[in-house]
């Protein structure tokens, strides 16, 4: 070691940023700040206790005019009990931080705590004032003296200059707690991609199964069976059609007509439902009624028009056209309840029906998962580590002479 080695500068530090937060700890250790903050712990220990004892010698303290009435020391009590408690909880709960960052913040609330305590109890300590002032003026002064202690404690952190490092903890704590928080989001992201791929899979699977059962015989046949029945159905809507217009257009004779008829229930089945009435009269007596009334109509006082038209329809209307019309509504009838029986009992019709439910499912899934993952993939792009870390480094070296080291 050269005579004037002792007036070299000393080098700047190397500190890799993995290792920023021991060199900030090591940083406030120099500044003996974990013995000033257990010091102020026991004084503040200690006043608690303290505090403890002063209420209650408070709740003993006896009375300095025993003669007041009964009324009025009934009240006292109750606000003495009400102030005990209060103060009592308020002392519970003092609880000092060890981490010097953490107590400009806890003091801070402290003394918002005394404010909200003195509002709360100011009514108990108006009262008691007047009977044991001595007693309450030492339980209040402790409560003072621990947010004094607070304060000295927080004055003497600021005077050390330790406002950077405390900075510099903050956003350290903000860049490790989102490199956590990116780390599980990406862990998630794999998870829900692993599951999108897997319901992919499915869907292409069933989709095939599907494809290959529409593509059967079975499901061939099941479909003809499917567009008889519309064939079926519609041949019967249009035979339904015809008869209500028929009966649609006999309707004003037939109504004048039933009054005495011996078929009025009947009448009223055709001017109703003419396709199933035609069903259930297996005698055709439909004809007796309109013969009949073929023969009335010039009595039933029916207009020119409405005569002519009524004369028209029933000229058109003979055993042959009800007797068709009936056996083709049976015909059909049997047809569509045929093939009714060989679609439900369609073994094929059953697994497509099945396996597109699957399908439908998994497909709803889909979008819910293809959603989460859009969601986490917005998440980890907010998240700018980069940017975090290089505020960390700007404040490291204006704490002191420091190189930054890559990990």
């Amino acid at each position: 070691m050269g005579f004037f080695d002792f007036l070299k500068k000393k080098g700047p530090a190397a500190v890799k940023f993995s290792d920023v937060g021991d060199w900030l700890d090591k940083q406030v250790e120099n500044k003996k700040l974990n013995q000033k903050i257990s010091k102020t712990k026991s004084i503040i220990k200690d006043k608690i206790s303290q505090g403890y004892k002063h209420l209650e010698e408070l709740e003993k303290a006896g009375l300095k005019n025993e003669n007041i009435p009964m009324r009025a020391r009934q009240i006292m009590e109750g606000h003495r009990k009400a102030y005990v408690h209060r103060l009592e909880r308020f002392l519970d709960e003092i609880e000092i931080p060890d981490d010097f960052s953490q107590i400009g913040h806890y003091t801070a609330r402290f003394s918002e705590g005394i404010d909200k305590l003195s509002q709360e109890s100011q009514k108990n300590y108006l009262v008691l004032k007047e009977f044991m002032e001595e007693e309450l003026s030492k339980s209040i002064k402790t409560v003072k003296s621990i947010e004094d202690e607070l304060s000295k404690l927080q004055a003497h952190i600021e005077k050390q200059g330790l406002e950077l490092i405390k900075d510099v903890k903050v956003k350290l704590k903000q860049y490790n707690d989102d490199l956590k928080k990116k780390a599980m989001i990406e862990e998630e992201r794999a998870t829900q991609e692993k599951e999108l791929d897997s319901l992919k899979e499915r869907k292409t699977r069933l989709g095939k199964r599907v494809g290959e059962l529409k593509q059967s015989k079975d499901y061939n046949d099941y479909k003809i069976f499917i567009e008889k029945k519309k064939k079926y159905e519609e041949n019967l809507r249009q035979l339904e059609h015809e008869l209500k217009t028929v009966f649609a257009e006999l309707s004003r004779p037939l109504k004048k007509h039933k009054y005495g008829s011996l078929h009025e229930n009947l009448i009223d089945k055709y001017l109703l439902d003419p396709m199933g009435a035609l069903e259930e009269d297996n005698s055709l007596l439909i004809m007796d009624v309109l013969n009949k009334m073929k023969q009335q109509l010039d009595n039933l006082e029916l207009k020119e028009k409405q005569l002519e038209k009524a004369i028209e329809m029933m000229n058109k209307l003979n055993k042959d056209f009800f007797m068709n019309r009936k056996s083709e509504i049976g015909r059909l009838k049997g047809l569509n309840k045929d093939a009714a029986i060989k679609i439900n009992r369609s073994v094929v019709a059953l697994n497509v029906s099945e396996n597109e439910t699957w399908l439908k499912s998994i497909e709803e899934k889909l979008i819910q998962a293809e959603r989460v993952l859009e969601e986490l993939k917005k998440e980890l792009g907010s998240i700018n580590l980069d940017y975090l870390k290089q505020k960390v480094k700007e404040k490291i070296k204006e704490i002191g002479n420091v190189v930054m080291e890559e990990d």
